[in-house]
């Protein structure tokens, strides 16, 4: 089990925090076609809340996990990165951008339906 931590703007507005304990890494298919895809085609901030609550623990970041989302559901964007956490200092950073693997899994999806 791969976590994330996502980090989210509703559409809005209002920023989110959360965390995804499944199969959150996107080549797995769950966090993209569970999670993101869904929430990329609402438009209503409850709604999204709403879907959050129900596949994320809402208001959390994990030190222990891999991934972190950036997710903003007024400009539709998603980047993906590895996540870094510093003990020391307690403050989490975002290491290399990966959102290349979220849009293969994008691309390789979308030819599987074609």
């Amino acid at each position: 089990m791969t976590r994330s931590n996502l980090y989210i703007t509703l559409s809005n507005g209002e920023a989110v925090i959360c965390v995804s304990d499944s199969s959150s890494s996107p080549e797995q298919g769950y966090i993209v076609e569970i999670l993101l895809l869904p929430l990329l085609s609402l438009n209503d901030a409850e709604a999204e809340r709403a879907l959050l609550v129900e596949h994320c623990a809402l208001d959390e970041l994990r030190t222990n996990a891999t991934y972190r989302y950036e997710i903003n559901l007024q400009t539709k964007a998603v980047a993906f990165f590895d996540e870094i956490y510093f003990y020391k200092t307690d403050i989490f950073r975002k290491g290399e951008n990966l959102t290349r693997r979220y849009t293969a899994y994008l691309s390789a999806i979308a030819n599987k339906t074609l």
